[in-house]
This record gives structure tokens, C-alpha cells and sequence, in this order.
């Protein structure tokens, strides 16, 4: 597993806003990339979690699920 860098091409290939868990306060605060940019600031409520299929998770060999409320991967 290794540190995911915040770019713009990240962000292109993330799909947390795709996510069930992803709601309408991530939404509002434009909130995504968690894997990269650490947890989120909305409470997150567990609704299913597609990390496992994103292409940055493929990319980084990211092994872990709900990076929206655990943090950056590291």
C-alpha cells in the first residue's frame, strides 16, 4: 500500500462520489479523494463501499475500505 498523491488525475479516476456511503453533506462540502486527502468532516454512515473497484485503489494497491472514515491511506 502506498501514500496516494492529491492530484487532479486522482481526483479524475475517484469514485467516492459514486459511493452509497457518499451523502449529501460530502456532497455539499465537495468532499471525495479520501484516500488521498484523509477523512471526511460529515458523519459518515456506513451504506456499502465501492473503494475495493476504484481505479486510484487499483493504482496504489490500496487494501482497505472506507477511507471516508478511517483516514488517508498510508
Amino acid at each position: 500500500m502506498a501514500k496516494v498523491p492529491d492530484t487532479k488525475e486522482n481526483l479524475m479516476k475517484c469514485t467516492c462520489g459514486a459511493c452509497p456511503s457518499h451523502d449529501q453533506c460530502m456532497k455539499d462540502k465537495m468532499e471525495g479523494l479520501f484516500c488521498a486527502r484523509g477523512k471526511s468532516t460529515c458523519a459518515v454512515t456506513r451504506n456499502g463501499c465501492i473503494c475495493g473497484g476504484c481505479p486510484v485503489a487499483s493504482d496504489y494497491d490500496l487494501d482497505k475500505m472506507y477511507y471516508c472514515e478511517t483516514g488517508a491511506a498510508e
